[in-house]
Parts: C-alpha cells; sequence; structure tokens
C-alpha cells in the first residue's frame, strides 16, 4: 500500500470570501475578548514580543534536549543501542517522527500549542501489527475531544479535510499542562488574556502614537459659535489630524479668528507608558516561568537567584521541566508502555554550570573525605544518565571500597 503524505498540523479553517462584499474574512479560532478592546488569540498573541521570546526559548530548549531511550531490565536500566533491528527502528522514529518532521521541529510544535492553548495533540501511527511506525502532528483547532457518557471513554475526533475521524486514547498522543478534570490542558492564551490584551493595546498604541509623530491629537477652540460655512472653511485648510501621519509633521495651516489649540489625551510620559509595558512583560513572563534575563530583559533581578546560574536552574526546574515530564509521560504510556523501555530528557547540558556543585555533592554521597557515604557508584551514574558498570563494583560506595581494600 502507497504511503500518502498529509501535514494535518495545517488543517484548519483560514477563513471564507464575504457574500456580501467578495472580500476575504480571516477567522480568529479560539479568540477571547477583552476590557482593553483587543481580541486575544494564539496568533496574535505570539506577536507580542515578550510572549514571543518565552515561547521561543521554552521551545527550542526542550527541542534541544538529548530524549534518550532506555531499557530497564531487572532494576538496571542502561541506555538502548542500535545492534537490533527493533532497536534501530525506534531509535530512528524517535529522531525522525515522520518522513518530512524531524524531533527537533516536532518537539518545538508541540511545546509551541501547549504554551500558548495548553494541549499539543500528535497521531501514533502504526502498522497490522501494532507497533509504533510514525508519529503525526495534528493542530489543536482540528481536534475535538469527546468524554463519552455511555461507558465508551474517551474518543478523540480529528477534522481531516471536512471529515471527522475518531481516534482511540491509545493512538493520540495529548501532550497537555495542568488542567481542571486531567483530561484538557487550560489553555494560557484563554486564562490570561486580559493580561495579555493590555501588553496588546499598549503596542497597537504605542505604534499608533509613533505614527502620528508622537501628536495624540487636540481640540482647536473659538470663542463665538461658527456657522457650517465657517465650520467648512477651518476643515479646508486645517485637514483633520486623525487622517495625517508621519509625512504630516511639518505641515501648517492658517486659522483666523484667534482660535485657541488646546491637546487632547495623555503623553506617554504622563500616562507612565514605559512603566506599564515594563509591568506588562514581567506578568507574561511568570506565566510561562521565563527568567527576564533569558528574554533579553536584564534590567531586574530574577526571584529565582540572584546569579544567572541560579536562574538558570530555576528555569529549568519550574520552567522547562512541566514539558519535559508531560512529553515523557506520554511517550512512555502511549507508545512503550507494557514495555520495559521509557524515554526520558538528559538536561546535563544545560545545567552544566552547576557540576562543581554536583561534584562536591557526589563526593561526600560516594563517602569521599572520611564519610561512609549513602549512593554506590551506579545509583550516582544513574542520575548523571550513564549506564551502569554493573557487578560488585558499581554497587558499593566509595567508602566500601576502601574499607575492603583495607
Amino acid at each position: 500500500m502507497a504511503f500518502r503524505w498529509y501535514n494535518p498540523l495545517s488543517w484548519r479553517m483560514f477563513g471564507y470570501n464575504d457574500p456580501v462584499s467578495g472580500n476575504y474574512v480571516e477567522l480568529s479560532v479560539g479568540g477571547k475578548g477583552t476590557n482593553a478592546g483587543v481580541t486575544i488569540t494564539p496568533d496574535n498573541a505570539i506577536t507580542i514580543p515578550m510572549v514571543w521570546s518565552c515561547i521561543k526559548i521554552l521551545s527550542e530548549t526542550v527541542s534541544g534536549l538529548p530524549l534518550k531511550l532506555y531499557e530497564d531490565v531487572g532494576g538496571d536500566r542502561s541506555l538502548v543501542s542500535k545492534e537490533k533491528p527493533a532497536d534501530r527502528r525506534q531509535l530512528r522514529l524517535l529522531g525522525k517522527p515522520n518522513p518530512v518532521i524531524t524531533r527537533l521541529n516536532f518537539l518545538k510544535a508541540m511545546v509551541v500549542n501547549m504554551a500558548l492553548c495548553g494541549n499539543g495533540f500528535a497521531m501514533i501511527q502504526r502498522n497490522s501489527s501494532g507497533e509504533w511506525i510514525g508519529t503525526i502532528p495534528v493542530s489543536v483547532e482540528s481536534v475535538d475531544v469527546d468524554q463519552s457518557d455511555e461507558g465508551i471513554g474517551l474518543i478523540y475526533y480529528v477534522n481531516i479535510q471536512g471529515a471527522r475521524i475518531p481516534v482511540s486514547p491509545e493512538n493520540m498522543l495529548h501532550f497537555k499542562l495542568f488542567s481542571k478534570d486531567g483530561i484538557i490542558g487550560l489553555s494560557p492564551v484563554e486564562a490570561m488574556a486580559e493580561t495579555m490584551g493590555s501588553a496588546k493595546a499598549a503596542q497597537d498604541w504605542s505604534s499608533r502614537f509613533m505614527r502620528k509623530g508622537g501628536f495624540t491629537g487636540g481640540y482647536v477652540v473659538y470663542k463665538d459659535f461658527l456657522t457650517k460655512e465657517q465650520q467648512k472653511q477651518i476643515m479646508a485648510k486645517f485637514p483633520d489630524v486623525r487622517a495625517g501621519d508621519t509625512e504630516s509633521i511639518g505641515k501648517m495651516g492658517i486659522l483666523q479668528g484667534g482660535p485657541t489649540i488646546i491637546p487632547a489625551g495623555l503623553s506617554q510620559k504622563d500616562s507612565q507608558f514605559i512603566e506599564s509595558r515594563q509591568f506588562s512583560e514581567e506578568e507574561l513572563a511568570g506565566i510561562w516561568g521565563v527568567p527576564l534575563f533569558l528574554a533579553n530583559r536584564a534590567s531586574k533581578t530574577s526571584i529565582m537567584g540572584s546569579n544567572l546560574e541560579q536562574q538558570v536552574g530555576g528555569f529549568v526546574k519550574f520552567g522547562v521541566k512541566p514539558y519535559l515530564d508531560a512529553i515523557e509521560d506520554e511517550f512512555n504510556e502511549k507508545i512503550f508502555g507494557g514495555t520495559n523501555r521509557f524515554v526520558e530528557f538528559v538536561v546535563e547540558g544545560i545545567l552544566r554550570g552547576d557540576s562543581a556543585a554536583r561534584a562536591s555533592y557526589y563526593q561526600s554521597a560516594l563517602g569521599g573525605s572520611g564519610g561512609s557515604g549513602w549512593m554506590s557508584i551506579d545509583e550516582v551514574r544513574e542520575k548523571e544518565n550513564l549506564p551502569p558498570l554493573g557487578g560488585d563494583y558499581g554497587r558499593v560506595t566509595r567508602w566500601e571500597m576502601q574499607s575492603n581494600v583495607d
């Protein structure tokens, strides 16, 4: 049977042609109105600079970590090698889940969907024997989750080119962050729409302010009432400033009759514009647990620690780890469930700056400096994602080795 490739991540309704005007109308999928007058959707939320920075940092950090396949036999865990055909196939699928997407881009897409929508979906392809042969990302807008009350259980419906295809839970990777029911993840964009709406409104207002050359508009006041003819003459010589832009700066209007020009609105300084945008950035960074210095906002020190090393450690524990746990949990349950194999991310690379502290801790744990020790060599190697040495040598502490020698 020939394999035909579709990209379900692009299955969505982009818009329609208005039957009255004939103009193309873009749909706002999953949008939420805010008190700031801005409708927030995943697509326009990511146009906010701080949101873009946080999503970019999270997706690139998670996708850049090594994802290793381990085998646990009799309590001894070891990395899976490429010696057997089955091993080669599973390792290849981890590196390239489907013919057109690599592991790096697959994980980026899942993290972006989780960070914006609270959920990420990918269909599991299996052969006639039920073996895993591929993974296909699916857009959040294309998936409906049906929690049946008739005892059938949970069913995912994927909208594919106008058809509604049912997918069983064991064939759908559903990555999610925290949830109220344990089934559907909460969307940060919907839950934090007001915060993002304020930031988006400030961004739009700043753009209009710059386009107007910093002019916020005003009133032309005359002491006496003007006739309609006089008003028409004034407007002809002094065009409506709302229609102007930076190209109108420097143009002069001649007004007679002793009018008074009164500016309207507040300046950026008076409205504490810069301070409000900085506060919005701090709120947005807190939503995703990203330290400000990682988003190139190093003016303030993060509460995660007083130095960059501590802040990176806090970012990995509280910002990145929830995504790692969600991905590992789904893979280990849906793909490797029922076997002695499991996947795990290796975070040593990103925490390399704290190697000296770990070395000191492991030295004490192994019984260095005359201590009794409480960890074996293989236990330390397991924490460092290294294969066990095995035998009696790997099961003893450094103190026990010294005692045996004496």
